[in-house]
């Protein structure tokens, strides 16, 4: 029987409820394979610039472990004190589920979905939140510029932002930021594709009163307005598929009249699974941290309305086919 009063329902204390959370979903299994060999040690890297490079005033932490070997519980424990939530599923349920069950339940109105190998740059965090202040209708965006993406889930971006001369093609990334993620991806058939544009050549930008951001974004590192994940029940039945991303996160900013942006300069790095000279090299101590009241300016619910979304979309569509050829 109970007896007593709990004591707790006598406080009087009360949650806070900041703007922003990173949410890092990481799986890292117990394999002799060469793949897996330094994950642990690339999480680390992702944890330690992430914690140094946020101000914990605005922005809170959690961590996804998807069923990981007990080698990360090291890792994990060097920080669990500035960690606000921690998540461990006891079988891996696959980026998809295990991120869609954390962001459909997010009070902040901003959340940044990452993969656990990104080094992230000083000010990353305020570049991303000076991209949605300076355009309002940013639904997501990277804190490094993704040309090649331009047309991904973006077809909306193009419409009424052409007819009003926002839309540039030009030179604007610096070639050194593309080659910079070119080497963390270890991919650079992403700007040899066959296509009419070469993404390292000239970009894609939305141009408005001075400011610029390139046109798309990617779900390995990107934040998102939190309000695209609400009243949203679709059920990730597969646990692995090849961009599955798509069908869950990455087409809601369009669906709901919103953009697809990152930044012009680069502010995180794609690290792999090795750690290389880049991250080796890096300066880690933090001087640009973005200030709470950074907020104020910032438009916090945008989503627009679904129908004039597929307007636009559709508007845009006809714009890419005949004024781009894409």
């Amino acid at each position: 029987m109970r007896v007593g009063n709990n004591p707790e329902k006598d406080k009087e204390a009360k949650n806070i409820l900041k703007p922003h959370r990173v949410v890092v979903v990481f799986y890292i299994p117990e394999s002799k394979e060469e793949f897996y060999g330094q994950l642990d040690a690339v999480l680390d890297k992702c944890l330690q610039t992430l914690i140094q490079t946020i101000n914990p005033e605005t922005t809170n932490i959690t961590l996804i472990n998807n069923d990981s070997s007990a080698k990360v519980n090291n890792v994990v424990e060097k920080y669990k004190h500035l960690i606000d939530k921690y998540v461990v599923y006891t079988e891996n349920k696959g980026k998809v589920y295990a991120v869609l069950n954390e962001v459909r339940a997010v009070f902040e109105p901003f959340v940044t979905i990452t993969d656990a190998d990104i080094l992230f740059y000083n000010g990353w965090e305020k570049a991303v939140f000076e991209t949605f202040r300076q355009f309002p209708l940013a639904g997501v965006v990277s804190p490094m510029p993704l040309p090649y993406l331009t047309f991904y889930y973006n077809h909306n971006i193009f419409g009424f932002n052409t007819l009003k001369g926002k839309i540039k093609y030009g030179k604007y990334v610096d070639d050194k930021d593309i080659e910079l993620y070119l080497q963390g991806t270890n991919l650079p058939k992403l700007i040899e594709r066959k296509t009419r544009y070469n993404w390292a050549e000239k970009q894609f930008v939305l141009k408005d009163k001075g400011h610029t951001a390139v046109v798309g974004a990617y779900h390995v590192v990107s934040t998102y307005r939190t309000e695209q994940f609400r009243n949203c029940y679709s059920f990730p039945d597969l646990k692995f598929k090849n961009s599955y991303e798509g069908n869950f996160i990455d087409c809601l900013a369009e669906a709901n009249g919103l953009y697809r942006l990152s930044t012009i300069k680069t502010y995180a790095y794609h690290i792999g699974n090795q750690i290389d000279a880049v991250v080796l090299n890096h300066d880690y101590e933090p001087n640009d941290r973005i200030e709470t009241s950074f907020f104020d300016e910032i438009v916090m619910n945008n989503k627009q309305n679904k129908f004039i979304a597929a307007i636009r979309s559709l508007t845009g569509r006809v714009f890419i086919k005949f004024l781009w050829n894409k």
